[in-house]
């Protein structure tokens, strides 16, 4: 197999796994493990707060040991949480497997990304980024249909059980499948561990500072980031509270929201794939323009099958913007230390995560689900204007 393919392989059957739990894991906090709405969003922060707190320090494992063996602990960690996340329905498990989640998350998040980057070709990345993000969504798509078919034959904890040690699983094939040839530790000389930490985030932040590109990319993170948390809470509850969705059904339902959405990212994908050359800033901007005004809408209107098609809209537009993200980062960024500068935009994503979540959740407590994801469009305006300075400078 060559690279690209053990790529997509991977990518692929990691998001099979996690796509089980997530179309199903909202039923079991509620129905087994019978969280209340503070608790449900405590889960969500607990698991931002550990991304926050590991995502550079995890990136400087990948720079410094190898990203294939962060890629591999990783994936462990987060097999491990989702198997405590489905053997024990209590607040106290579940919260403590979010965090594991969170920790696991940040040892694939920059390292895979930089590990494909530096073995491949510069000409192969857009291709590679770009086509791996199109199997996610294939092997998400997959998660989704066995997730409502194990649900359905068995329960929906089995269906998290399996999909932790599935990921179990592919972490002991990847210690095979995995290669790594030319990866450059940042390691030199005698110093101590904690020095190079100190020295990896003065650098990622020299080098984030220095380039306007990837400045405003660390922008554009960071009001995604504030944006996102609150509209992943609210878009299930809209659909359930707003327009009374059958609860025998409602599994059914999130199955098929899911399930078009990823189906959608595909085209998108593939679209994208044949008209994005060079021109991203100018694609981000006019994508990010229109999912804004998709979110208004969709956060007002009160027709059933409008707000089911903006919905699609909104999801496929959100999950095209990372891919063209991480070409654009990537294109800017050496080999050397770019494990640490990708995880440093995580951090970023996850501070506004945690700041912003909590935000949008008042606005729609003292105002209403609607309010809340109005202001989660409005944060993504900001958006624009870097987008807009990027074009000029490109």
């Amino acid at each position: 197999m060559t690279t690209p393919s053990i790529y997509y392989a991977f990518t692929s059957s990691r998001a099979f796994c996690l796509q089980i739990v997530f179309t199903l894991n909202i039923i079991y906090y509620v129905s087994d493990a019978q969280l209340n709405p503070l608790e449900l969003v405590l889960i969500g922060t607990i698991m931002e707060l550990a991304v926050l707190l590991c995502e550079i320090p995890t990136g400087l494992v990948a720079d410094l040991f190898g990203r294939k063996k962060s890629i591999i602990i990783g994936t462990i960690i987060i097999g491990c949480a989702h198997l405590l996340e489905g053997s024990i329905p209590s607040f106290t498990a579940i919260a403590i497997a979010a965090a594991l989640w969170g920790i696991g998350w940040t040892f694939i998040s920059g390292a895979e990304t930089a590990w494909i980057a530096d073995e491949i070709t510069p000409e192969q990345l857009d291709h590679t980024l770009l086509n791996g993000a199109k199997f996610s969504s294939i092997g998400s798509f997959i998660g989704i249909l066995t997730s409502v078919a194990i649900g359905s034959l068995f329960t929906v904890q089995i269906a998290i059980l399996f999909a932790g040690a599935a990921l179990l699983l592919i972490a002991l094939f990847s210690i095979f499948w995995i290669p790594e040839t030319k990866f450059v530790p940042i390691t030199q000389g005698k110093q101590s561990h904690l020095h190079h930490m100190k020295i990896a985030l003065q650098s990622s932040w020299n080098v984030i500072r220095s380039d306007r590109t990837l400045l405003s990319l660390a922008s554009i993170t960071l009001f995604m980031g504030l944006a996102s948390e609150g509209f992943d809470r609210l878009w299930g509850a809209h659909f359930i509270e707003n327009f009374q969705l059958n609860e025998h059904y409602t599994v059914y339902w999130f199955g098929l929201f899911y399930a078009l959405t990823f189906l959608l990212n595909i085209g998108l994908l593939k679209w994208m794939e044949r008209v994005a050359t060079s021109h991203f800033a100018r694609l981000l901007m006019w994508l990010n323009t229109l999912l804004i005004l998709f979110m208004i809408y969709f956060a007002f209107t009160t027709h059933f099958i409008v707000a089911f098609v903006l919905y699609l809209c909104v999801a496929s537009l959100r999950n095209v913007n990372y891919p063209l993200m991480n070409i654009m980062m990537n294109k800017q960024l050496e080999s050397k230390g770019r494990a640490t500068t990708l995880s440093f935009y995580g951090q970023v994503d996850a501070f506004g995560q945690v700041a912003g979540g909590p935000l949008v959740g008042l606005i729609a407590l003292y105002t209403s689900i609607e309010g809340g994801l109005f202001a989660s469009a409005l944060l993504i305006l900001p958006t624009i204007y870097f987008l807009r300075i990027m074009r000029k400078n490109a």
